[in-house]
């Protein structure tokens, strides 16, 4: 199904000087809808997140039908990302966008992502596990010396810093039961998960020279973790 993009209820993008500003954000819940938009194969998907807005109540985002929520904005279609908790203790998401009442969720637009750079996943089925995906997004994430972080090594010698958690696959996973992840992920060959604490602050920044491209990998368990050593997108790799 082909669909207009030039649709009059939405307007991804942009706003200069909008800044969503999370001051405590481990453990603060969120979900996402990512809105496809354009004309195959020129696919476009812009993503609106209920960070700052709401926390996300499965009672009021679970009920809503991404396929008629699609129709009425007039897009290709709506793929609605699963509740999870921020992991960085503070994070800003800088040029955010407009705000949009979902069906009674509301979320802000804050990043794109181009399907020839990655995919979107149907709605109900699992991100692709340790398959890299790049998404444009202008933000700052950072965790404070003495946090403890969860990581990944991949055997490309890129480290990953897990960014949000998730019970979508495992339901008892809860923050506290994170260093113990190790003991239930299905790692590929040459990948591996540490856990650390922190002896200094970490900032993880998209580059700007880069169009502020942020690379990022999810687990068998559909936890997302970000790329650190892409140009100089971390302060330094934990």
């Amino acid at each position: 199904m082909t669909m207009n993009t030039e649709t009059a209820v939405l307007s991804p993008g942009p706003i200069a000087g909008k800044t969503v500003c999370l001051d405590q954000a481990r453990g603060y819940p969120f979900c996402e809808f990512e809105v496809i938009m354009g004309v195959p194969p020129d696919l476009t998907v812009q993503i609106y997140n209920t960070s700052g807005q709401e926390e996300c109540w499965p009672t009021k985002f679970d009920p809503i039908d991404p396929k008629a929520l699609a129709q009425k904005l007039g897009v290709i279609a709506v793929v609605k990302n699963p509740r999870r908790y921020w992991l960085p203790d503070r994070l800003w998401s800088y040029d955010a966008g407009e705000t949009y009442d979902f069906d009674g969720v509301k979320a802000t637009w804050m990043a794109k992502l181009d399907l020839k750079t990655g995919a979107v996943q149907e709605h109900g089925k699992p991100f692709p596990s340790y398959q890299e995906g790049v998404i444009s997004r202008r933000s700052k994430y950072e965790w404070l010396k003495g946090s403890q972080v969860y990581l990944l090594r991949s055997p490309d010698a890129h480290t990953w810093i897990m960014q949000a958690y998730t019970d979508l696959v495992d339901k008892t996973l809860t923050q506290a039961e994170l260093p113990n992840l190790v003991q239930k992920l299905t790692l590929p060959p040459g990948w591996k998960f540490e856990v650390k604490t922190l002896e200094r602050d970490l900032t993880l920044v998209p580059p700007a020279k880069t169009g502020y491209l942020a690379h990022a990998v999810s687990d068998n368990f559909q936890n997302i973790y970000a790329g650190c050593d892409f140009e100089d997108t971390c302060n330094y790799i934990p």
